[in-house]
């Protein structure tokens, strides 16, 4: 949680994010399920 808390917060300063972070958010969801939607909004 910790992590993708900081990775969602720097996302916010990157100019261009890396093209894998679609594919680590999609990760999360799978694993996270609700607790990472709720994350999200």
């Amino acid at each position: 949680k910790l992590l993708f808390l900081a990775l969602n917060r720097a996302e916010k300063e990157w100019i261009m994010p890396p093209r894998e972070w679609s594919m680590a958010k999609a990760q999360f969801a799978i694993l996270f399920g609700e607790r990472f939607a709720r994350a999200t909004v």
